[in-house]
Protein backbone atom coordinates (compact mmCIF):
# COMPACT_ATOMS: atom_id res chain seq x y z
CA UNK A 1 0.00 0.00 0.00
CA UNK A 2 1.05 3.62 0.06
CA UNK A 3 1.68 5.42 2.78
CA UNK A 4 1.38 9.04 1.54
CA UNK A 5 3.59 11.93 3.65
CA UNK A 6 3.36 9.76 7.44
CA UNK A 7 7.35 11.17 7.54
CA UNK A 8 6.30 14.36 6.31
CA UNK A 9 5.28 15.16 9.90
CA UNK A 10 8.74 14.08 11.09
CA UNK A 11 10.30 16.76 9.07
CA UNK A 12 8.09 19.62 9.95
CA UNK A 13 8.66 19.24 13.47
CA UNK A 14 12.68 18.48 12.70
CA UNK A 15 12.66 21.94 10.71
CA UNK A 16 11.14 24.06 13.35
CA UNK A 17 13.47 22.22 15.63
CA UNK A 18 16.33 23.51 13.78
CA UNK A 19 15.51 27.19 13.58
CA UNK A 20 15.08 27.35 16.78
CA UNK A 21 17.87 25.47 17.85
CA UNK A 22 20.75 27.08 15.52
CA UNK A 23 23.65 25.57 17.22
CA UNK A 24 25.49 23.02 15.52
CA UNK A 25 25.96 23.73 11.76
CA UNK A 26 26.41 20.47 10.75
CA UNK A 27 22.96 19.55 12.53
CA UNK A 28 21.23 22.11 10.33
CA UNK A 29 23.20 21.51 7.01
CA UNK A 30 21.63 17.96 7.31
CA UNK A 31 18.39 18.61 8.90
CA UNK A 32 17.66 20.74 5.94
CA UNK A 33 18.75 18.16 3.34
CA UNK A 34 16.13 15.56 5.59
CA UNK A 35 13.93 18.40 5.27
CA UNK A 36 13.60 18.36 1.47
CA UNK A 37 14.02 14.28 1.10
CA UNK A 38 17.02 14.39 -0.38
CA UNK A 39 18.16 11.40 0.76
CA UNK A 40 21.35 11.05 -1.27
CA UNK A 41 22.53 14.48 0.01
CA UNK A 42 21.57 13.49 3.49
CA UNK A 43 23.69 10.50 3.36
CA UNK A 44 26.96 12.17 1.76
CA UNK A 45 26.45 14.60 5.20
CA UNK A 46 26.57 12.19 7.30
CA UNK A 47 29.23 10.47 5.67
CA UNK A 48 31.32 13.78 5.67
CA UNK A 49 30.61 14.98 9.18
CA UNK A 50 28.81 12.27 10.95
CA UNK A 51 31.60 13.06 14.14
CA UNK A 52 30.38 16.16 14.34
CA UNK A 53 26.66 15.94 14.07
CA UNK A 54 25.06 15.98 17.87
CA UNK A 55 24.99 13.06 19.26
CA UNK A 56 21.00 13.35 18.83
CA UNK A 57 21.32 14.49 15.43
CA UNK A 58 23.42 11.42 14.27
CA UNK A 59 21.02 9.14 15.38
CA UNK A 60 18.33 10.67 14.04
CA UNK A 61 19.52 11.00 11.01
CA UNK A 62 21.31 7.97 10.84
CA UNK A 63 17.96 5.94 11.75
CA UNK A 64 16.75 7.71 8.70
CA UNK A 65 19.14 6.56 6.71
CA UNK A 66 18.57 3.45 7.66
CA UNK A 67 15.37 3.16 7.18
CA UNK A 68 15.47 4.90 3.69
CA UNK A 69 18.55 2.21 2.20
CA UNK A 70 17.12 -0.72 3.37
CA UNK A 71 18.77 -1.41 6.72
CA UNK A 72 16.01 -2.28 9.39
CA UNK A 73 17.86 -3.82 11.91
CA UNK A 74 20.30 -0.57 12.15
CA UNK A 75 16.86 1.79 12.16
CA UNK A 76 15.57 -0.25 14.97
CA UNK A 77 19.05 -0.19 16.87
CA UNK A 78 18.99 3.63 16.88
CA UNK A 79 15.62 4.68 17.54
CA UNK A 80 15.46 2.39 20.47
CA UNK A 81 18.37 4.05 21.96
CA UNK A 82 17.07 7.72 21.04
CA UNK A 83 14.01 6.71 22.75
CA UNK A 84 16.29 5.23 26.19
CA UNK A 85 18.79 8.20 25.90
CA UNK A 86 16.95 11.23 24.52
CA UNK A 87 13.28 10.56 25.49
CA UNK A 88 12.36 14.41 26.08
CA UNK A 89 14.30 15.78 22.90
CA UNK A 90 12.66 12.94 20.60
CA UNK A 91 9.20 15.50 20.95
CA UNK A 92 6.56 15.82 18.10
CA UNK A 93 9.04 12.89 16.13
CA UNK A 94 8.28 9.98 18.46
CA UNK A 95 5.00 9.19 16.33
CA UNK A 96 6.99 9.61 13.13
CA UNK A 97 9.96 7.66 14.96
CA UNK A 98 8.03 4.87 16.22
CA UNK A 99 5.51 4.73 12.87
CA UNK A 100 9.51 3.88 11.67
CA UNK A 101 10.24 1.49 14.47
CA UNK A 102 7.23 -0.72 13.66
CA UNK A 103 8.20 -1.02 9.89
CA UNK A 104 11.29 -1.95 10.58
CA UNK A 105 10.51 -4.38 12.94
CA UNK A 106 7.75 -5.78 10.51
CA UNK A 107 10.71 -6.06 8.22
CA UNK A 108 12.65 -7.88 10.14
CA UNK A 109 9.74 -10.65 10.85
CA UNK A 110 8.92 -8.91 14.44
CA UNK A 111 4.88 -8.24 13.54
CA UNK A 112 3.71 -8.90 16.82
CA UNK A 113 5.59 -6.46 18.09
CA UNK A 114 5.00 -4.27 14.89
CA UNK A 115 1.53 -4.37 15.60
CA UNK A 116 1.63 -3.65 19.63
CA UNK A 117 3.38 -0.15 18.49
CA UNK A 118 1.14 0.17 16.07
CA UNK A 119 -2.03 0.19 18.40
CA UNK A 120 -0.56 1.97 20.93
CA UNK A 121 0.20 4.92 18.92
CA UNK A 122 -3.57 4.80 17.56
CA UNK A 123 -4.61 4.59 21.42
CA UNK A 124 -2.68 7.93 22.34
CA UNK A 125 -3.15 9.93 18.97
CA UNK A 126 -6.37 8.96 17.18
CA UNK A 127 -8.32 11.97 18.27
CA UNK A 128 -5.21 14.21 16.82
CA UNK A 129 -4.59 12.77 13.86
CA UNK A 130 -6.07 13.72 10.23
CA UNK A 131 -7.79 10.69 8.35
CA UNK A 132 -4.93 9.90 6.21
CA UNK A 133 -2.05 9.73 8.95
CA UNK A 134 -5.08 7.88 11.00
CA UNK A 135 -6.01 4.79 8.34
CA UNK A 136 -2.16 4.29 7.37
CA UNK A 137 -1.56 3.55 11.03
CA UNK A 138 -4.69 1.13 10.90
CA UNK A 139 -3.81 -0.05 8.08
CA UNK A 140 -0.63 -1.12 9.36
CA UNK A 141 -1.87 -2.49 12.52
CA UNK A 142 -4.28 -4.99 10.77
CA UNK A 143 -1.55 -5.86 8.31
CA UNK A 144 1.08 -6.77 11.19
CA UNK A 145 -1.43 -8.15 13.25
CA UNK A 146 -2.77 -10.90 10.63
CA UNK A 147 1.12 -11.20 9.97
CA UNK A 148 1.47 -12.11 13.80
CA UNK A 149 -0.62 -14.55 13.40
CA UNK A 150 0.13 -16.30 9.78
CA UNK A 151 2.66 -18.64 9.03
CA UNK A 152 5.10 -16.74 7.96
CA UNK A 153 6.00 -15.92 4.31
CA UNK A 154 9.31 -18.05 2.75
CA UNK A 155 10.61 -19.99 -0.05
CA UNK A 156 10.79 -23.81 0.62
CA UNK A 157 14.49 -24.08 0.26
CA UNK A 158 15.85 -20.51 1.40
CA UNK A 159 19.66 -21.04 -0.10
CA UNK A 160 18.85 -22.16 -3.82
CA UNK A 161 19.41 -20.00 -6.66
CA UNK A 162 16.39 -20.01 -9.20
CA UNK A 163 16.43 -18.74 -13.06
CA UNK A 164 13.00 -18.27 -13.70
CA UNK A 165 11.95 -18.04 -17.39
CA UNK A 166 9.41 -14.95 -18.59
CA UNK A 167 8.11 -13.81 -21.26
CA UNK A 168 7.12 -10.16 -22.36
CA UNK A 169 3.65 -9.90 -23.46
CA UNK A 170 1.57 -6.70 -23.98
CA UNK A 171 4.33 -4.22 -22.30
CA UNK A 172 4.52 -6.82 -19.07
CA UNK A 173 6.53 -9.38 -17.39
CA UNK A 174 4.48 -13.04 -17.76
CA UNK A 175 5.20 -15.56 -16.09
CA UNK A 176 2.97 -19.38 -15.94
CA UNK A 177 3.05 -19.72 -12.00
CA UNK A 178 1.28 -22.93 -10.42
CA UNK A 179 -0.82 -23.80 -7.10
CA UNK A 180 -1.72 -27.47 -6.78
CA UNK A 181 -2.56 -28.54 -10.15
CA UNK A 182 -3.93 -25.05 -11.04
CA UNK A 183 -1.68 -22.85 -13.25
CA UNK A 184 -2.26 -18.99 -13.21
CA UNK A 185 -1.06 -16.11 -15.49
CA UNK A 186 1.49 -13.84 -13.47
CA UNK A 187 2.96 -10.48 -13.69
CA UNK A 188 5.53 -8.86 -12.49
CA UNK A 189 5.86 -5.34 -10.21
CA UNK A 190 8.91 -4.17 -9.07
CA UNK A 191 6.75 -1.36 -7.92
CA UNK A 192 4.10 -3.13 -5.92
CA UNK A 193 4.42 -3.32 -1.88
CA UNK A 194 2.74 -6.69 -1.55
CA UNK A 195 1.43 -9.50 -4.12
CA UNK A 196 -2.51 -8.93 -5.28
CA UNK A 197 -4.54 -11.61 -6.47
CA UNK A 198 -7.73 -11.83 -8.20
CA UNK A 199 -10.96 -11.85 -5.83
CA UNK A 200 -12.56 -14.47 -8.05
CA UNK A 201 -9.80 -16.53 -8.15
CA UNK A 202 -8.83 -16.20 -4.15
CA UNK A 203 -12.55 -17.77 -4.00
CA UNK A 204 -11.96 -20.29 -6.49
CA UNK A 205 -8.98 -21.60 -4.63
CA UNK A 206 -10.61 -21.37 -1.07
CA UNK A 207 -7.88 -19.09 0.31
CA UNK A 208 -8.83 -17.71 3.41
CA UNK A 209 -9.50 -14.33 4.15
CA UNK A 210 -9.27 -11.91 6.40
CA UNK A 211 -12.38 -10.03 8.32
CA UNK A 212 -10.55 -7.08 8.57
CA UNK A 213 -9.75 -4.69 5.61
CA UNK A 214 -6.41 -2.62 5.05
CA UNK A 215 -6.19 0.51 2.78
CA UNK A 216 -4.62 -0.04 -0.40
CA UNK A 217 -3.84 2.76 -2.97
CA UNK A 218 -7.25 4.21 -3.54
CA UNK A 219 -9.45 1.31 -1.75
CA UNK A 220 -9.94 -0.89 1.13
CA UNK A 221 -9.71 -4.46 0.67
CA UNK A 222 -9.28 -7.77 2.29
CA UNK A 223 -5.63 -10.03 2.57
CA UNK A 224 -5.65 -13.84 1.58
CA UNK A 225 -2.94 -16.33 2.41
CA UNK A 226 -1.77 -18.28 -0.98
CA UNK A 227 -0.30 -21.06 0.64
CA UNK A 228 2.18 -22.24 -2.01
CA UNK A 229 2.87 -20.69 -5.27
CA UNK A 230 5.42 -22.22 -7.81
CA UNK A 231 7.41 -19.68 -10.24
CA UNK A 232 9.77 -22.59 -12.26
CA UNK A 233 11.64 -24.48 -9.15
CA UNK A 234 11.07 -21.83 -6.58
CA UNK A 235 8.00 -22.82 -4.20
CA UNK A 236 6.98 -20.10 -2.10
CA UNK A 237 4.50 -20.66 1.22
CA UNK A 238 2.20 -18.40 2.81
CA UNK A 239 2.16 -15.72 0.83
CA UNK A 240 0.00 -12.80 2.13
CA UNK A 241 -1.70 -11.31 -1.18
CA UNK A 242 -4.16 -8.24 -1.51
CA UNK A 243 -7.59 -9.18 -2.93
CA UNK A 244 -8.49 -6.89 -5.60
CA UNK A 245 -11.25 -7.95 -8.81
CA UNK A 246 -8.52 -7.28 -10.92
CA UNK A 247 -11.12 -8.50 -14.00
CA UNK A 248 -12.65 -4.87 -13.41
CA UNK A 249 -9.51 -3.16 -14.02
CA UNK A 250 -8.55 -4.25 -17.51
CA UNK A 251 -5.79 -7.15 -16.04
CA UNK A 252 -7.76 -10.34 -17.43
CA UNK A 253 -4.91 -12.67 -18.46
CA UNK A 254 -3.27 -12.09 -14.97
CA UNK A 255 -4.90 -14.16 -11.72
CA UNK A 256 -1.53 -13.02 -9.93
CA UNK A 257 0.51 -9.76 -9.61
CA UNK A 258 3.63 -10.38 -7.86
CA UNK A 259 5.56 -7.44 -5.84
CA UNK A 260 8.53 -6.25 -3.85
CA UNK A 261 7.18 -8.86 -0.72
CA UNK A 262 8.14 -12.01 -3.05
CA UNK A 263 11.45 -10.80 -4.89
CA UNK A 264 12.74 -9.22 -1.44
CA UNK A 265 12.93 -13.20 0.06
CA UNK A 266 16.14 -13.39 -1.88
CA UNK A 267 19.13 -11.60 -1.05
CA UNK A 268 19.51 -10.05 -4.77
CA UNK A 269 17.88 -10.61 -7.81
CA UNK A 270 18.67 -10.22 -11.92
CA UNK A 271 15.94 -9.27 -14.41
CA UNK A 272 18.35 -11.12 -17.70
CA UNK A 273 16.05 -9.54 -20.83
CA UNK A 274 18.54 -11.08 -22.83
CA UNK A 275 17.90 -14.69 -21.95
CA UNK A 276 13.98 -13.95 -20.78
CA UNK A 277 14.99 -15.19 -17.43
CA UNK A 278 14.47 -13.67 -13.80
CA UNK A 279 17.72 -15.11 -11.47
CA UNK A 280 16.71 -15.29 -7.53
CA UNK A 281 20.25 -15.24 -5.94
CA UNK A 282 19.99 -16.52 -2.19
CA UNK A 283 23.79 -15.39 -1.63
CA UNK A 284 25.90 -12.79 -3.03
CA UNK A 285 29.11 -10.89 -3.02
CA UNK A 286 29.50 -8.31 -1.60
CA UNK A 287 30.06 -5.04 -3.60
CA UNK A 288 31.04 -2.23 -1.47
CA UNK A 289 32.12 0.34 -4.20
CA UNK A 290 28.87 0.14 -5.75
CA UNK A 291 26.87 3.14 -5.68
CA UNK A 292 23.90 2.64 -2.81
CA UNK A 293 19.93 3.45 -3.62
CA UNK A 294 16.85 3.57 -1.61
CA UNK A 295 13.96 1.60 -0.73
CA UNK A 296 11.09 3.87 0.14
CA UNK A 297 7.64 2.44 0.72
CA UNK A 298 9.34 -0.91 0.12
CA UNK A 299 9.95 0.36 -3.61
CA UNK A 300 13.12 1.08 -5.11
CA UNK A 301 14.20 4.44 -6.05
CA UNK A 302 17.61 3.98 -8.42
CA UNK A 303 20.09 7.23 -8.82
CA UNK A 304 20.24 7.49 -12.50
CA UNK A 305 21.55 11.25 -14.57
CA UNK A 306 18.96 11.70 -17.16
CA UNK A 307 20.31 13.56 -20.36
CA UNK A 308 23.68 14.01 -18.19
CA UNK A 309 21.16 15.71 -15.26
CA UNK A 310 21.34 13.72 -11.81
CA UNK A 311 17.77 11.91 -11.08
CA UNK A 312 16.15 9.46 -9.10
CA UNK A 313 13.83 7.04 -11.03
CA UNK A 314 11.55 4.53 -9.69
CA UNK A 315 12.00 1.05 -10.64
CA UNK A 316 8.32 -0.08 -11.31
CA UNK A 317 8.06 -2.81 -14.20
CA UNK A 318 4.08 -2.87 -13.65
CA UNK A 319 4.82 -0.02 -15.91
CA UNK A 320 3.98 -0.30 -18.98
CA UNK A 321 6.16 2.80 -20.39
CA UNK A 322 9.13 4.97 -18.74
CA UNK A 323 7.97 8.59 -17.69
CA UNK A 324 9.48 11.78 -16.57
CA UNK A 325 7.96 14.06 -13.71
CA UNK A 326 6.76 17.45 -15.20
CA UNK A 327 8.79 19.12 -12.47
CA UNK A 328 11.92 17.85 -13.67
CA UNK A 329 10.69 18.19 -17.15
CA UNK A 330 10.38 22.09 -16.53
CA UNK A 331 13.24 22.53 -14.43
CA UNK A 332 15.30 21.36 -17.37
CA UNK A 333 13.01 21.95 -19.93
CA UNK A 334 16.34 24.05 -21.74
CA UNK A 335 18.59 20.76 -21.56
CA UNK A 336 15.56 18.44 -22.96
CA UNK A 337 13.79 18.00 -26.05
CA UNK A 338 10.64 19.31 -26.69
CA UNK A 339 7.41 17.51 -26.10
CA UNK A 340 5.63 16.15 -28.34
CA UNK A 341 2.50 14.51 -29.15
CA UNK A 342 0.18 15.83 -26.89
CA UNK A 343 -3.25 13.92 -25.61
CA UNK A 344 -5.57 12.05 -23.20
CA UNK A 345 -5.34 8.62 -22.33
CA UNK A 346 -6.79 6.54 -19.28
CA UNK A 347 -4.72 5.40 -16.83
CA UNK A 348 -4.96 2.01 -15.17
CA UNK A 349 -4.23 0.90 -11.73
CA UNK A 350 -4.99 -2.49 -9.72
CA UNK A 351 -7.04 -0.53 -7.42
CA UNK A 352 -9.57 0.09 -10.19
CA UNK A 353 -8.04 4.11 -10.26
CA UNK A 354 -8.57 4.70 -13.59
CA UNK A 355 -8.40 8.69 -14.38
CA UNK A 356 -8.03 10.24 -17.85
CA UNK A 357 -4.74 11.97 -18.07
CA UNK A 358 -3.60 14.71 -19.89
CA UNK A 359 0.36 13.39 -21.53
CA UNK A 360 2.94 14.39 -23.70
CA UNK A 361 5.59 12.51 -24.63
CA UNK A 362 9.61 13.17 -24.67
CA UNK A 363 10.60 11.50 -27.77
CA UNK A 364 13.97 10.86 -26.62
CA UNK A 365 16.20 10.58 -23.84
CA UNK A 366 19.91 9.14 -22.44
CA UNK A 367 19.72 7.27 -19.17
CA UNK A 368 22.73 6.33 -17.29
CA UNK A 369 23.05 4.07 -14.26
CA UNK A 370 26.49 3.72 -13.04
CA UNK A 371 29.01 3.65 -15.67
CA UNK A 372 26.51 2.02 -18.69
CA UNK A 373 24.08 4.87 -20.46
CA UNK A 374 20.91 3.96 -23.16
CA UNK A 375 19.00 5.24 -24.87
CA UNK A 376 14.74 5.97 -23.82
CA UNK A 377 12.48 6.61 -26.07
CA UNK A 378 9.03 7.71 -26.26
CA UNK A 379 8.61 8.55 -22.51
CA UNK A 380 5.65 9.91 -20.80
CA UNK A 381 4.97 13.46 -19.22
CA UNK A 382 1.89 13.39 -17.21
CA UNK A 383 0.94 16.97 -17.24
CA UNK A 384 -1.67 16.95 -14.37
CA UNK A 385 -1.35 13.98 -12.32
CA UNK A 386 2.59 14.37 -10.76
CA UNK A 387 3.52 10.57 -9.41
CA UNK A 388 5.93 12.06 -7.21
CA UNK A 389 3.06 13.56 -5.55
CA UNK A 390 1.03 11.06 -5.80
CA UNK A 391 3.28 8.53 -3.73
CA UNK A 392 4.49 11.35 -1.06
CA UNK A 393 8.09 11.01 -1.97
CA UNK A 394 9.65 13.06 -4.57
CA UNK A 395 11.32 11.24 -7.66
CA UNK A 396 12.21 12.49 -11.24
CA UNK A 397 10.49 9.66 -13.34
CA UNK A 398 10.18 6.02 -13.83
CA UNK A 399 12.17 3.67 -15.39
CA UNK A 400 8.98 0.60 -16.64
CA UNK A 401 8.93 -2.70 -17.87
CA UNK A 402 11.01 -2.32 -20.45
CA UNK A 403 14.48 -0.59 -20.41
CA UNK A 404 16.79 1.04 -22.89
CA UNK A 405 17.70 -1.92 -25.34
CA UNK A 406 21.31 -1.19 -24.54
CA UNK A 407 20.74 -2.61 -20.97
CA UNK A 408 20.47 -6.58 -21.19
CA UNK A 409 20.62 -7.35 -17.50
CA UNK A 410 19.34 -5.33 -14.97
CA UNK A 411 20.49 -6.02 -11.08
CA UNK A 412 19.08 -5.36 -7.56
CA UNK A 413 20.99 -6.07 -4.30
CA UNK A 414 18.31 -5.78 -1.63
CA UNK A 415 21.27 -6.25 1.03
CA UNK A 416 23.57 -3.42 0.28
CA UNK A 417 21.10 -1.42 -2.10
CA UNK A 418 22.86 -1.45 -5.22
CA UNK A 419 21.50 -1.20 -8.86
CA UNK A 420 23.64 -2.62 -11.67
CA UNK A 421 23.14 -2.58 -15.34
CA UNK A 422 25.15 -4.89 -17.83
Amino acid sequence: MVIRKIIGLLFAVLLAQIGAAQENPYDNAIGEAISRSDWFETRARYEQSADSLSDYMRLFSGALLDHNFNNPAGAVEKIQHMYDEYNAQMGGNFFSLFWMMSDNLAKLGHFKAAHDICTSLLAQGRDYMDEGTRTAFETNAVLFGLKSQWPRMGISDADANYDIPFGVEDEQIKFTAVRGMQRIGAMLDSGGQMTIIDKQLASQLELPMSADSIRFNETRCPLALLDTLRLGTAVFVHVPCVVLPLGDTGVTDCGLILGNDILQLFSEIELDYELRKLHLRSRTVSSPDAPRNLMLNKVPYIRVELDGIPATMVWDTGASKSSVEPEFHEAHRNRLPPLQAHGRKRGKTATGYNPVLEYAILPQMELTIGDKTGVMTNLYVIEDMPHSQLMGIPFDGTLGVLPPAEFKQLTINFQEMYFVVN
